[in-house]
């Protein structure tokens, strides 16, 4: 999925959020309906040559719900039980 994708499903996303006053804080389940729900009216766009379709639904969900209601980059490492700690040390170097 390209980025320019990732970024027009996040948008629909947060326009979503917005319309409908959810936390996406408190209620990472009504955001993760509404990711489903964006990518579905994402495949039946491609279905018409409206737009490209989505490569991996599940990677492209997983980041969107990361940037909306997690922590972005550095949700997939909070999420990990392996991992026991995060050092940022610049911000295009996280250990």
């Amino acid at each position: 999925m390209g980025a320019d994708t990732n970024a027009q499903l996040e948008s629909w996303v947060r326009a979503r959020i917005r319309e409908r006053g959810v936390d996406p804080l408190r209620d990472r389940d009504a955001v993760r309906d509404l990711v489903d729900d964006a990518l579905a009216e994402w495949g039946e766009r491609a279905l018409t040559g409206a737009v490209v379709p989505v490569d991996d639904p599940i990677e492209a969900s997983r980041a969107v719900l990361a940037n909306v209601a997690g922590l972005g980059p550095l949700q997939r490492y909070m999420d990990d039980p392996e991992i026991e700690e995060i050092w940022i040390n610049e911000p295009s170097l996280v250990n």
